[in-house]
């Protein structure tokens, strides 16, 4: 695979998982700088410190090949991601990460749940009612965005993969909004059918 421009993916130490699969991407392209990883709250904070510390010239150089490049939250969604706010003082910092990454229109969020239970994978009720109501409701939205599910099995993860691949390339608004969207539930209703050992009458 190869892209026609490089672009980061940000994921969040917190996020147990998602670097994962963020280098399980990252490895599926030809080239080697089609793709970087940066830590998501360390991309932030670059791009405070160098709005407000250094002049324009300097900024247009230093940010024409980081943060210029488009931009993707990487969202790894298990039993473990917000789990107990009492007793997990992380979710916290990934609230305040999903928080500032929708708040900036340069950044993408990409949703992945996790199906192998023995990766914390549950039931996607389990996930929506363990967030924080504050995501949830406007002006955050977290879910309008559709989750990718991330199968175990090889030939259903190609797919998943490659779904979150599509999801990157297609950055265009009206393109998610309208046919891409609406052939990604398609994809998804699919493999969780097949996952389930329902047979398709579609295929």
């Amino acid at each position: 695979l190869s892209l026609q421009f490089p672009i980061n993916i940000l994921v969040c130490d917190s996020n147990d998982g998602c670097f994962e699969v963020a280098e399980e991407l990252k490895a599926m392209f030809s080239e080697r700088n089609s793709m970087f990883i940066y830590d998501a709250a360390e991309f932030l904070e670059y791009q405070i410190d160098h709005a407000e510390n250094v002049d324009v010239m300097d900024r247009l150089i230093s940010l024409s090949s980081f943060s210029d490049r488009p931009t993707f939250f990487l969202l790894y969604l298990n039993k473990l991601t917000f789990g107990d706010t009492s007793t997990n003082k992380d979710n916290n910092v990934i609230e305040v990460l999903i928080e500032s990454c929708i708040d900036d229109p340069n950044i993408h969020l990409v949703l992945v749940h996790e199906q192998n239970a023995l990766k914390g994978g549950c039931e996607f009720d389990d996930i929506f009612k363990a967030t924080p109501q504050k995501l949830i409701d406007e002006p955050y939205s977290l879910y309008s965005e559709i989750a990718i599910p991330l199968y175990q099995m090889k030939e259903y993860r190609d797919v998943s993969l490659n779904l979150i691949l599509n999801k990157m390339v297609a950055t265009d608004k009206n393109v998610l909004q309208s046919s891409f969207m609406e052939s990604l539930k398609r994809t998804i209703h699919k493999m969780t059918r097949r996952s389930q050992g329902i047979s398709s009458n579609e295929d």
